[in-house]
């Protein structure tokens, strides 16, 4: 399939979807997750390799059934996901809702950036919204899309609601560029690191797990103030973000206590409710014993 024509279908389905009520979207979420668990099996051997992996406490039978509320939750965050291209601003933030926005707020007070890090976990994409529950002028650091057409089109909705997005390769110029002038900058952190080489090995979810330490190494150079963005789904299309302080002044921390306390935090959540994070996704597709 061509990348236009990849574009024109999913730009027809963001302009149906635009007529289509949530109890409706929710019908067609559930008929996609009989066909992707059930007939397509999409990346079902990696699900259940990363779930059994992580969990080997639990009963083939609950390995299976949190890869069932995955599988239907991934096809609900998808179909929200291209809803949410045509929601309005008041629509977006009754569903998705800051409940401690005082603690970015305090920062920007006191002239302080922040690094928001966040993790595929619920419905991070409706995080565009966020610009309009902070005081902080945002920018998201992004890995553009291979489809120049899809990236285009993807990001003129991000920035609809006063985001900025930076892509990863200018992010230290950025930096830079923006010193002294608070900003919150939000980075997906969670997946497996490009450099596995420069990456931080850590014990997680029972595995040795490489983890990006880039924003780590930003936050320590600049001393700013980092947070991990904990989105938890409510009910059907209804999200909160919670900010956590991981660390105030990284400056005076030693190196790779940031990433450490990430992702011990994004373990314990995980555990909680594993069927919100992306287990279709191969992060453990190499171990430490290859990089010796």
């Amino acid at each position: 399939m061509s990348k236009r024509l990849e574009f024109i279908i999913v730009f027809l389905l963001v302009q149906l979807f635009r007529f289509v009520p949530f109890f409706i979207l929710y019908l067609i979420s559930w008929a996609a997750y009989i066909l992707v668990y059930y007939l397509w099996g999409y990346r079902k051997k990696i699900v259940f390799t990363n779930l059994t992996n992580s969990f080997p406490e639990k009963s083939p039978n609950e390995i299976k059934q949190i890869a069932k509320l995955f599988y239907l939750n991934f096809c609900d965050v998808l179909a929200e996901i291209v809803k949410g291209q045509t929601m309005s601003e008041h629509a977006l933030i009754k569903r998705f809702r800051v409940l401690n926005p005082h603690l970015l707020n305090d920062l920007y007070i006191q002239n302080k950036s922040v690094i928001s890090i966040g993790a595929h976990y619920a419905n991070s994409e409706w995080g565009k919204i966020l610009g309009k529950q902070s005081l902080h002028p945002m920018i998201i650091i992004y890995s553009p899309f291979m489809n120049k057409y899809l990236d285009n089109f993807n990001n003129r909705d991000r920035v609809k609601f006063g985001m900025k997005l930076i892509p990863f390769a200018k992010t230290l110029r950025v930096f830079h560029e923006l010193k002294g002038k608070p900003h919150c900058f939000i980075m997906g952190v969670d997946q497996r690191p490009f450099d596995r080489k420069n990456a931080i090995w850590l014990t997680f979810l029972n595995q040795e797990t490489p983890c990006h330490k880039g924003y780590e190494q930003i936050a320590r150079k600049f001393d700013i103030p980092v947070v991990y963005s904990e989105i938890q789904r409510i009910k059907r299309g209804f999200y909160t973000l919670e900010y956590i302080l991981l660390c105030e002044e990284p400056s005076k921390v030693e190196e790779g206590f940031i990433v450490k306390q990430f992702m011990k935090t994004l373990e314990e959540i995980i555990r909680k409710k594993p069927e919100d994070w992306l287990w279709s996704h191969n992060r453990w597709n190499y171990r430490k014993a290859e990089d010796s």
